[in-house]
This record gives structure tokens, sequence and C-alpha cells, in this order.
């Protein structure tokens, strides 16, 4: 479910929650172990590669986004806070965008019983056009996430 809203500081903010079928241990190392998150990052029909991921706070990631039209978009970041298994922020930019382009997206995750529900926050997103296009890929990766799980992808920390 995607839920806009508006913050003070933003034009567009974009808040997702989802419910995995899968412990909030395993939707986290879905995030900060490389292979996995390799595995399932990016939006359906995009193939990316994640070259860099340095898992704790200050450590950066770069994301290579190779769309079907031949297209290559790198994004990149740095974590800013992590909490196993319940949070973990990164800044979010497309490489070669201006400097004030860092947004920031926070994932909150929460036990069910076995399942877990993730809240996803992408804020300083400056339209609502860009809000909804980040949404439309941020629902379109969480889908693949949830295929990722549910085949089984490691359950267990690399």
């Amino acid at each position: 479910m995607t839920a806009p809203a508006t913050a003070p500081n933003d034009i567009a903010l974009l808040e997702i929650t989802r419910v995995f079928d899968a412990s909030p241990d395993r939707v986290f190392d879905a995030w900060m172990v490389r292979e996995q998150w390799q595995s399932w990052i990016g939006p359906e029909g995009v193939n990316c590669e994640v070259p860099l991921l340095e898992p704790h706070v200050g450590g950066r990631y770069r994301i290579t986004m190779h769309l079907s039209d031949g297209r290559i978009i790198p994004v990149a970041g740095t974590f800013k806070e992590i909490d196993r298994p319940t949070r973990i922020v990164f800044t979010w930019k497309w490489e070669g965008g201006e400097e004030d382009d860092d947004t920031l997206v926070s994932l909150t995750l929460r036990d069910l019983k076995g399942k877990t529900e993730l809240t996803l926050r992408h804020q300083g997103l400056r339209t609502v056009e860009n809000r909804d296009n980040h949404g439309k890929g941020w629902n379109g990766t969480l889908n693949k996430l949830a295929s990722y799980l549910t085949a089984g992808g490691a359950s267990s920390r690399a």
C-alpha cells in the first residue's frame, strides 16, 4: 500500500507499507548482505549490480541499475542508521545528479509473529511526479523482495 503524504520540508513524501512472509532477521539480511540485496534490488524489469555494500553506519553502497532499454543508472548513498533487525536509514542519490539531490530512505521492520511489516519512507523528493515515479520503482522493488523471500532466498546471514 502506498500512502503519499507531505511534510514541511518535502513537497512530496513517499510511504509504503508491506507485510512479508519472513522474519525481521531475514528481511533485514536481504537488505544488508550484498549477495542477497543484489538478487532482488531494483524495480521489476531492471537488473542491478551491487558493487559496493558497507553495511555499517557511515558505510557506503552503490547500485548499478541496468534498464531494459540499455540505459545504466548508478545510485549511491551512505548508511545513517542501522539497528538490527528493526531499522535501516540511508541516503539515496542518482550519481551525477545535483549536489542537493540526496534523499533519505528509512526502513522500519516490525515483527508480526513470524511475518514482517516493512514501512519504507522516502523523504526529500521534490515533486509529486518524482514521488510517484519513485513509488512505482519502490513498489516493483518490494514485489521482487517478496518473490525473493517466498522462493527461499538465503535464510541465514552470509
